[in-house]
């Protein structure tokens, strides 16, 4: 893998937002669910919930679990579940 400026440049600026203390993957698959909620209500005011909502924007992994549970949490909220025949036909397709 050939070092670029840019690269070097992206890799320094994500040393420098560490912390001492830091949400983990764990931390954040046990309160994202706070998260959501405190996300729908506008309300993302403590620094734990910064704390993860950081956490999910910086780790592909936990933003790909965070993005299921708050489309379920939204279609939750608007009652817009699919029907069990609908999910059955998606789940066929992208077998």
């Amino acid at each position: 893998m050939r070092l670029t400026y840019l690269k070097l440049e992206t890799f320094m600026i994500k040393i420098a937002r560490t912390r001492a203390d830091e949400v983990g993957c764990d931390d954040c698959a046990k309160h994202s669910a706070r998260l959501v909620d405190a996300l729908m209500q506008g309300n993302v005011n403590e620094q734990e919930l910064q704390d993860l909502l950081l956490h999910v924007l910086q780790c592909l992994p936990c933003a790909e679990e965070f993005q299921i549970l708050r489309d379920c949490a939204r279609m939750d909220t608007e009652d817009s579940w699919p029907s069990e025949d609908a999910l059955w036909r998606k789940i066929e397709r992208e077998g």
